[in-house]
């Protein structure tokens, strides 16, 4: 019977068939490869290299479990393996366009290294996280977690088109607050005591040592794309600064700027620096 088989290139429908089914296989083979490589490298390198290496691995098995299956259902026909693809693409395309702009979020954040394990940082729009440490990076999403422990899984496409505030890659950052000092306090003798207890305090900079300072020397550019490369300014350059800033009814409002490299103890400090000037200056609570 002529019509017993359908025919695409030289290969069965039945052969082609059985190749879609193989290719799921194949993926589910590539993610347990993924699982047990990283679980073994895990006990002997960091967090970091385990990912990716388990991650090529994964890419590893579906590359060389595609070749495969192509040689044994399709037989290396280039008409039957293009059709194929087309279908699997078609299909990938009407399932969810999201994953395709994920993917493409997750090459262009990869290659341009706008974050990376481990960094702390901070999303702006929706969603807002607050300051928030990467704990995981895939080609889909990115996975944040807060200081109150909250974990956010922001898909690529949106944290690609997110601002993104970096506290990592700038190793330090300025902390402004505001604070109203009684009449019967000169601004003059205010200052000094303020500047006192800035430049004593072990975490204010330059006292402070700048996070991975040695490392985060600036925002490299990648191969593709163009970054941030001005030099950032060293640690002893830093210097705390207290401004007068305005009269009010209840006193005249002074801004206190000083620099820090711990971002996640910000609030922290700022309270330490608060009460220490307080207690100097003999500010009442009230104020």
């Amino acid at each position: 019977m002529s019509d017993a088989h359908i025919l695409i290139g030289s290969v069965t429908l039945e052969n082609f068939i059985i190749f879609i089914l193989a290719c799921l296989v194949v993926i589910f083979s590539a993610y347990i490869s993924y699982k047990i490589v990283k679980i073994i490298l895990l006990h002997y390198t960091s967090d970091s290299v385990a990912r990716w290496a388990a991650r090529f691995a994964g890419y590893l098995v579906v590359g060389l479990g595609l070749y495969g299956i192509d040689l044994a259902f399709l037989g290396l026909d280039i008409n039957a393996t293009i059709a194929s693809l087309g279908i699997i693409s078609i299909a990938l395309a009407f399932a969810s366009q999201q994953i395709v702009s994920n993917l493409l979020a997750g090459f262009l954040i990869t290659i341009n290294r706008t974050i990376r394990l481990d960094d702390w940082v901070e999303l702006g729009g929706d969603p807002t996280t607050g300051i928030s440490r990467v704990k995981d990076l895939t080609f889909t999403r990115s996975v944040l977690k807060d200081r109150d422990g909250r974990v956010y899984l922001v898909p690529n496409a949106t944290l690609l088109s997110s601002k993104i505030v970096n506290y990592s890659k700038s190793g330090f950052i300025e902390i402004p607050v505001m604070i109203t000092l009684p009449f019967k306090i000169p601004f003059d003798e205010a200052r000094t005591v303020i500047l006192s207890v800035l430049n004593s305090h072990p975490d204010i900079l330059p006292n402070g040592k700048p996070a991975d300072h040695s490392v985060r020397s600036g925002i490299a550019s990648s191969f593709f794309f163009q970054g941030y490369t001005g030099r950032k300014a060293k640690p002893d350059q830093l210097v705390s600064r207290v401004l007068f800033t305005g009269i009010t009814a209840q006193g005249n409002t002074i801004s206190i700027r000083f620099w820090i490299s711990n971002i996640t103890r910000r609030e922290e400090i700022t309270s330490e620096v608060l009460s220490d000037i307080s207690k100097r200056l003999n500010i009442p609570e009230k104020m």
